[in-house]
């Protein structure tokens, strides 16, 4: 797993820690083959995303490695029951306008 943080793994689920600038799945083309995904299918084969963050966020992943809890999990996306936080570091201030 170059470059990945692996924050939890048990037999169903993986805790990822997303780099910035990284997919989380591959583009079209060789140019955006690299991706969270791509690195952890040699060794989790049945890895599978249960959502998605830009490439430019850096972040938790969670990642399923059975289709019963990436069902389940995309469930609770969809319905939006779970809860997400997203916290921004900028530097300076914004100019009024």
């Amino acid at each position: 797993m170059t470059e990945l943080r692996l924050l939890h793994a048990d037999a169903g689920l993986l805790v990822i820690d997303k780099p910035s600038g990284l997919l989380c799945q591959p583009g079209l083309g060789p140019a955006l083959a690299d991706s969270l995904l791509t690195r952890l299918l040699p060794d989790w084969p049945s890895a599978r995303l249960v959502h998605r963050l830009d490439r430019d966020a850096s972040g938790l992943m969670l990642v399923a490695l059975d289709a019963e809890l990436h069902r389940a999990l995309s469930r609770l996306f969809a319905e939006r029951r779970i809860l997400k936080l997203y916290r921004a570091d900028v530097a300076g201030a914004p100019q009024a306008a």
